[in-house]
C-alpha cells in the first residue's frame, strides 16, 4: 500500500495497492484510489488504526487487480468477449429471476 497524497478538499487520502497476487508488487504500477477516512470510519482517530483500515480495504481491490490482470492475459476469454459487439440479446424476466424460495422444491435432509 502507498498513500501518495491527502487531498485537503475533498479530505481524501490517495492510496495505490499491489500484492504477491498481483503482477506487480510496486504500488506505483496501479491506479490511485481515493478513501475519505473521516466519513468512512467515523470516530477512528488512531493513525496505524486507519492504515490498517485501508489496508484491509486494499485486499479487495488487489484481488480484483489480479482478476483483470488474468482476464487481459487470456486471449481466447477477449475474443470471446469482441465476437459480442454489435449482436443485440433479449432474454424475459422470469428467465433470469431465480425463484422464490417458496417455489423451489422442499430441502429434505437424509
Amino acid at each position: 500500500m502507498k498513500i501518495h497524497r491527502y487531498e485537503e478538499e475533498s479530505r481524501s487520502l490517495i492510496v495505490s495497492f499491489a500484492s504477491d497476487e498481483t503482477a506487480h508488487q510496486d504500488p506505483d504500477q496501479y491506479r490511485a484510489l481515493a478513501y475519505q477516512p473521516l466519513n468512512m470510519w467515523p470516530g477512528v482517530e488512531d493513525i496505524e488504526e486507519i492504515k490498517k483500515r485501508l489496508a484491509v480495504a486494499g485486499l479487495w481491490v488487489v484481488e480484483q487487480q489480479a482478476r483483470e490482470e488474468s482476464f487481459v492475459a487470456d486471449e481466447n476469454k477477449i475474443q470471446q468477449f469482441k465476437q459480442l459487439a454489435g449482436q443485440t440479446f433479449a432474454y424475459q424476466a422470469q428467465d433470469l429471476i431465480p425463484p422464490a424460495p417458496s417455489d423451489q422444491e422442499p430441502i429434505v435432509d437424509v
